[in-house]
Parts: C-alpha cells; structure tokens; sequence
C-alpha cells in the first residue's frame, strides 16, 4: 500500500507528470445510485461521492490484495499469479495501485481477464473448479489516493490504462485533480477493505498502509488472509503478526477461496449481500452456518472454527441467532469456552 512521507512537487501534481490524457473524465458517483457497492454503505465514515473512470464494478465478489513497495521478487511473484488465478476464477481483485504487490496483482489481475477473453472457457484449473457453477468476467478495480485522471506514481499510468481498457475501473473519493497527500492513502485504504470481503496482506512490515487495511478489514468483519514469509524478513514481520492474532495463513488461491469460507462466486455476492442487509460480520455469518451444522454447543463450534474463545463469544454474542432455542445449553457452552481459556486452548488475542 502507498505510504508518503514526502513528496516531491512534481509527484504532488504539480506538473503534468503524473497526468493521463488518455483517461476519460472520471464521472461522479454517488449512494443514491443503484449500482452503488452495497458493503460501503455500512462501513465507517462511507464516502459521500467517488470519481470513476472505466466500468462500475457490479457484480463478482471482491478480494484485495496488498502488500508492501519493495517487495521481494517471490513476493511480486506470487501476487501476480494468485491475482491471476483468482480474476480467472470469477474473483474481483481490488488493490491500491501502489508498486510493488499493488501493481504485481493488478498487472495479473488485468492478465487474467485478458486470458478470459481470448478463451470461450474460462481457463480455472481442475483444483479450483468445483466451487464454481458459473464464473463472471471479473476486471479489476484500483482505487486511489489522489483525484483522478491523474496517476500516482506515475510509473503506473500504462497499467491504469490496461485496468480500463479490459473493462476495470479507477476509482478515488478525491474530486478530479487533487494531488496525493500523505493522510490520502491510510483513508482510502478503509475502502478498499469495505468493498472486499476478503483482504489478503503480502509482505508487509509492523508500520505499514497494508497493516492499516487489515485493521480496517477486523473492524468492517472482512476475512484477513496473511502469506508467511522468511522468520527473520523484517518484510513478512506484519504478516506473521497477522497470523499469530487469527488471521488465516495461505499459500495458495485455494487458502484464499476457503477463507472465504468456502463458497463459490454466487454464494460469495450472495453472502456479501446477505451482510450487508443484516449487518452481520463475516465471522457471524460463518457461526450461523457452523450452528446450522453443529447445533449449539459453543465446545463443538470452538472445535469446528478454530477461533478462539475471545473470537467465537464475540461473533456468538453479536450473531442473529434465537437465543430462546439454545436456552441452558448456551450458558452451559460459554461455560466450557471461558474454561477452555484458563486451559491454554486458543489464543486470548485473536484479532477479527
């Protein structure tokens, strides 16, 4: 993700340099629309207008990939095929344009929609396939921290190009020509995690824009995917930190898919949905199912997701469910969890 410390004038829009006359006029967008992405209505402080150029992106569920600028050349490598893969599997890839991971898993988000088109069978491979009755052509999204067409850092302008072109958008909250500032990229990146519904951190230090989305993501009840790295890489530190605190650990898009417990791209929009009108988060939504499973006994569901005590009362006391069907057996559950804690079992600081 995009950090500023300083920035030269040039590259605060005071030149031409990070201009694009062949970006269309970004077009103003607004809640009132009917295409309004529906999870941005219920975040914290929800944009009032964006500024689009390129397709409103309905449709496909979302996924973020981010990450830090100086990756390693692994890291690049495994965005770009991970962003690659899921956007061939019927996944929208939203990052922030940043180089580094931003631009590796734009650039293989942008190449597997190329691939979808020249192809009349969406090339998913075998592993992935079976979640999927029908993929979508999903382009990717970039949003930015500074007020379009202009592009930051302008190294990026041929890849804004692609994104439009293959049928993605660029996006800002920034009205058109206002220049990059530092405080621009940890607000914009709350959306990035709010139109997602999951965030998936590549190589990211403790101090980092991508931590913050991740932070953002908890809070929005966004699932939080971390790839491990090298245990002394001071560029993996975040990651690890992540996962140490409840976040899933991937390695692959199949991780990924699973993380988003599971669902195939239907059911992904339609879960995403669901959230939305209920206003349940991700880890509630997940409890309903394993109920629906499992039944009540809070043992057999710590059992089942994995989570922590702290995490499963938390989602388990903000969830939709009737409390007068699970009655003493609710109280009798938490009463194994809190004693499961003093046990050692779990983690007391589960994040999500």
């Amino acid at each position: 993700m995009e950090r500023l410390d300083s920035l030269p004038p040039e590259s605060r829009g005071e030149s031409s340099a990070g201009s694009s006359s062949t970006l269309e006029d970004p077009r103003p967008w607004i809640p009132s629309c009917h295409q309004w992405p529906e999870p941005l209505r219920w975040i914290d402080r929800p944009p009032q207008k964006l500024w689009i150029c390129g397709n409103k992106p309905v449709g496909p569920p979302i996924i973020a990939i981010v990450g830090s600028r100086k990756a390693s050349v692994a890291g690049l490598r495994w965005a770009f095929q991970i962003a690659a893969e899921l956007s061939r599997s019927g996944f929208r890839i939203v990052s922030g344009l940043a180089l580094g991971i931003d631009a590796a898993a734009l650039e293989g988000a942008v190449l597997g929609c190329e691939e979808f088109k020249r192809s009349a069978t969406p090339t998913v491979t075998k592993s992935l396939a079976a979640p999927f009755e029908a993929v979508p052509f999903a382009p990717p999204i970039a949003l930015l921290g500074n007020g379009l067409p202009m592009i930051y850092p302008a190294k990026n302008r041929p890849l804004a190009r692609r994104i439009v072109q293959c049928g993605g958008a660029l996006i800002s909250e920034y009205p058109p020509g206002t220049a990059p500032r530092p405080h621009h990229f940890p607000h914009r990146n709350r959306l990035i995690s709010g139109c997602s519904v999951a965030v998936v951190v590549v190589e990211a230090t403790l101090r980092s824009g991508s931590m913050g989305t991740a932070r953002h993501a908890l809070d929005q009840g966004c699932e939080v995917c971390a790839v491990p790295g090298p245990v002394e890489s001071a560029s993996h530190q975040g990651c690890h930190l992540l996962i140490r605190d409840g976040a899933h650990l991937v390695t692959c898009a199949r991780d990924i898919i699973e993380a988003c417990a599971g669902l195939g791209v239907a059911g992904c929009r339609a879960g995403i949905e669901g959230t939305a009108r209920k206003g349940l988060s991700a880890d509630q939504r997940r409890l309903e199912r394993e109920r629906k499973r499992h039944g009540d006994d809070l043992c057999r569901l710590h059992e089942v997701t994995g989570w922590s005590p702290i995490r499963l009362l938390r989602a388990w006391s903000g969830g939709s469910f009737d409390r007068s069907e699970t009655g003493s057996r609710s109280d009798q559950g938490q009463m194994s969890v809190a004693h499961s804690r003093r046990s050692g079992v779990g983690s007391s600081a589960q994040i999500g």
